[in-house]
C-alpha cells in the first residue's frame, strides 16, 4: 500500500511538473538564425535582379540543416543542390567555399575532401559563413545561379545587409510562384505562431522541385523532409496530402503508393495544392510541426493569403 500511494505521488509530481514546463514554455517565434536569414534573402535577391541572374539561395544552421530556402524562377535546376551544398560547406569546413580550392589540390592538407559527405563539399565560391557580432559562427549562406562571381556577389551582398543591421525592402521578384510562396509563408508563420506550434513550411513548383523551405526555430527536425515531401504529394498527385489515406488502405485503388517515388508520398494532412486565379494548379504547400489539425490548419492559413 506504501509503495502504491508513493508512486501515485511520485505520478502527481511529474504530472505538475510537465504543466509547469509546458505554461512557461517560451510562444513560438522564427528564431535568430531564420531572422537574419530573411533579411539575408530579401538583401541577396534585390543583387540578383540587379544583377539579372536568378539565384538559388540557402541559409543553414551549424547543423548542416536548411533554415531558409529561396529557388527564383529561371535560376538553374542544379543550383537547388549547390546552393545548399555551398552553405554546408561554410559551415561543415567553417570557411568560405572558395578557400577550399587551394586546400584540396593534390599534395594539399585537403587533397579529395571534395569526395566527402556524399560529394556534399564544394570547392569553388558562393558559398560563406555567417558570424554573429560576438564573432561565433551561427551558420552558413549558399548561393548559386550564374558564375562564381555573380554568386559571391549575391551571396556577399546578403552578408553585408546583415552585418550593417539592415532590414531591406525586398524590390525583387522570384517570380509567381515564389512571390505567392513568400506570401503564403508569412500567413502560415502567423498561423504557427498563433496556435503555438514551431513549424517548417514549404512550397513546391509542378515539376516538384521545391521553390521555398521556411523552418521555425524548435521545430521537429523530422519535419524537414515530411513538409516537403507533403508538398510533393499535393503536386504529384494532384490533391490534398489528406486525401491519399483512404486511397491507399489495402484493396484500394493506390495500396502502395506511399512507397513510390522514393518514400515521397504522404498518406495524411498537411499538404494542399495551390492554384492560381484561374483554377490551373501551380505548385503545392506541405507544413509539419504539429498534430494532422495542426498542419493542415497552418497550411490552410497560407492559402488563405492568396484570397
Amino acid at each position: 500500500m506504501k509503495k502504491l500511494l508513493a508512486m501515485i505521488l511520485v505520478c502527481m509530481m511529474l504530472v505538475t511538473l510537465s504543466v509547469t514546463a509546458f505554461a512557461d514554455a517560451p510562444a513560438v517565434a522564427n528564431g535568430e538564425l531564420l531572422d537574419i536569414a530573411q533579411v539575408m534573402v530579401k538583401a541577396a535577391m534585390n543583387k540578383a535582379e540587379e544583377i539579372n541572374v536568378p539565384m538559388v539561395i540557402t541559409v543553414m544552421d551549424m547543423d548542416g540543416n536548411i533554415v531558409l530556402f529561396h529557388r527564383m524562377e529561371g535560376s538553374l535546376l542544379a543550383s537547388m543542390e549547390i546552393s545548399q551544398n555551398k552553405a554546408y560547406t561554410a559551415v561543415a569546413l567553417k570557411m568560405p567555399s572558395e578557400t577550399v580550392k587551394d586546400l584540396a589540390v593534390e599534395g594539399a592538407e585537403l587533397q579529395s575532401i571534395a569526395v566527402q559527405h556524399a560529394g556534399r563539399i564544394v570547392e569553388f565560391g558562393g558559398g560563406f559563413p555567417i558570424v554573429n557580432p560576438d564573432g561565433v559562427q551561427i551558420g552558413g549562406i549558399g548561393v548559386s545561379g550564374g558564375s562564381v562571381a555573380e554568386d559571391t556577389s549575391v551571396a556577399k551582398a546578403g552578408l553585408a545587409a546583415y552585418e550593417a543591421g539592415e532590414d531591406p525592402e525586398l524590390t525583387a521578384s522570384g517570380g509567381e510562384l515564389l512571390d505567392k510562396a513568400m506570401l503564403m509563408v508569412q500567413a502560415a508563420q502567423e498561423k504557427a505562431v498563433e496556435i503555438n506550434v514551431p513549424m517548417v513550411i514549404s512550397v513546391c513548383d509542378m515539376g516538384g522541385n521545391l521553390v521555398l523551405l521556411h523552418r521555425m526555430e524548435n521545430s521537429l527536425l523530422a519535419s524537414l523532409e515530411i513538409s516537403p515531401n507533403k508538398a510533393f504529394t499535393a503536386v504529384s498527385l494532384k490533391m490534398p496530402s489528406a486525401d491519399v489515406k483512404d486511397l491507399a488502405i489495402e484493396g484500394a485503388e493506390l495500396q502502395g503508393i506511399a512507397v513510390q517515388h522514393a518514400g515521397r508520398i504522404v498518406e495524411f494532412g498537411g499538404g494542399i495544392p495551390i492554384y492560381n486565379e484561374d483554377g490551373v494548379q501551380i505548385g503545392g504547400i506541405g507544413v509539419s510541426g504539429g498534430s494532422v489539425a495542426e498542419d493542415t490548419s497552418v497550411a490552410e492559413a497560407g492559402l488563405a493569403a492568396l484570397g
